[in-house]
């Protein structure tokens, strides 16, 4: 804190207008954040129930009006002493302060049940990784036992978007080990996927084949040599035109594991582009299907995100501007337009500033209310492991996200606080199961 560019004032002074720096830890008082701009007077009523003395004022961040003092009037000291004893005010800082605390303990409540709905989803996204692992390596001498298991999970996930227009998509901050790349976008790109399917009003039945074939696009790469796969230097000529084999692969594999028509299509073309700039028959317009369309968005937009360099990664926030301005041409653009209202501006995984000036990772979009995610915040006074969840969709409209960071920008103590994934992953719950039974259902 720049003690020069805050001072401590008689809390009497405060006024609607002021940012305050509450120095106090997170659990002695009942806002939402320790550091705010004062905007009505319940506010006023709930810092003068804490009983401080003095309360720090942030000058640059305050109302340049609220920061005015008032010329004191010759008679206002002795009628102010004559008010002290009055019982009203002692009465109501009781009820205001007896406020604070109900509403300390439901904030309380509510971020424990956050973070209990966050671990069963990461759970559930365990399970479903191990599924996709399985596939690779019995795809060949299980088909039908593979496809079978393939279509459990994309049960699972479909029945999140089909209890209703309220599904969540989190960001997974499990701790990945090995090198399972390969896995993870998988199951990224079939939750993406299916979340375009939903919002594109595709029933369950087409839902359920745009998530298969997401989940079996990159097929044809058990086929491709790893140090192909895994180079994270350009690929040469000869390396690009056996990497450019592998929906071909696919499309044979695919074929023998006894997959549907449409679901081929998507392994063949997965990587062609409206414009006739993809690969490998450079297919243009109405030659790609609208399910390869979904698809190609949602691995690209993966991609970006999880390049196999991962100093070539670029934030969510990025990706999708990369997508919507320079690639523009490549896609289905109601598809894509689609992605951003669906994502929202801040994706999961994008770390942004607040109006309030604290910092925070995005962890899930509330659908249909793309600019108002949750958010974990950075609060040096809150250990790491009992992080702020702040969903802004249950926020008034006074706090809001005004940009997004770059991770490499950020102080290394605020980097290791909301520590940032190198690799992003998802899964999906919706809000309407974890109200009505507790459950949490995934989907990324």
């Amino acid at each position: 804190m720049n003690k020069k560019n805050s001072k401590l004032i008689p809390i009497e002074q405060i006024k609607i207008g002021m940012f305050v720096k509450l120095d106090l830890s997170w659990f002695e008082h009942s806002f939402q954040m320790s550091s705010f701009k004062i905007v009505n007077e319940k506010q006023l009523r709930e810092l003068r129930a804490l009983n401080l003395k003095k309360i720090r004022v942030i000058i640059s961040e305050s109302d340049p009006a609220s920061l005015i003092e008032p010329e004191p009037e010759p008679e206002s000291r002795p009628v102010a002493e004559k008010s002290e004893p009055q019982e009203p005010p002692d009465k109501e800082s009781v009820y205001v302060f007896e406020s604070i605390i109900e509403a300390k303990k439901e904030r309380f409540d509510k971020l424990q049940t956050q973070r209990a709905e966050i671990a069963r989803c990461e759970e559930k996204f365990v399970m479903a990784s191990a599924v996709i692992k399985n596939i690779d390596k019995l795809i060949f001498s299980q088909p039908k036992e593979t496809l079978k298991e393939a279509g459990k999970l994309i049960d699972t996930i479909a029945q999140v978007f089909q209890t209703g227009n309220d599904a969540l998509m989190h960001l997974i901050r499990y701790q990945q080990e090995g090198n399972e790349e390969m896995y993870f976008h998988a199951l990224n790109v079939s939750v993406v996927a299916m979340m375009l399917a939903n919002e594109m009003k595709c029933n369950e039945m087409q839902m359920k084949r745009i998530g298969l074939a997401a989940l079996f696009h990159d097929l044809g790469k058990v086929d491709i040599p790893a140090q192909i796969l895994k180079k994270t230097t350009p690929l040469s000529r000869p390396e690009q035109n056996i990497y450019q084999l592998h929906p071909q692969y696919g499309l044979q594999i695919g074929k023998n594991a006894g997959l549907d028509r449409e679901v081929l299509d998507v392994i063949a073309n997965h990587h062609e582009y409206l414009d006739g700039t993809g690969f490998p028959n450079k297919l243009k317009d109405k030659q790609i299907s609208i399910l390869t369309r979904i698809i190609t968005i949602a691995n690209v937009y993966d991609k970006l995100c999880n390049h196999i360099d991962p100093n070539l990664s670029i934030t969510p926030h990025a990706a999708l501007a990369l997508m919507f301005t320079h690639r523009r041409s490549q896609f289905d653009p109601a598809i894509l337009a689609l992605l951003v209202k669906c994502l929202g501006i801040y994706p999961p995984g994008t770390l942004v500033k607040l109006s309030n000036d604290a910092i925070g990772l995005v962890i899930n979009v509330n659908t249909g209310m793309s600019l108002r995610p949750r958010i974990l915040l950075y609060d040096e006074e809150v250990p790491p492991e009992q992080a702020i969840i702040l969903d802004l969709a249950t926020e008034s409209n006074d706090i809001s996200i005004t940009e997004s960071l770059r991770p490499s920008l950020l102080p290394k103590t605020v980097f290791d606080y909301l520590s940032p994934r190198k690799r992003l992953s998802y899964f999906v719950d919706s809000k309407s199961a974890n109200s009505s039974t507790g459950a949490q259902s995934a989907a990324n």
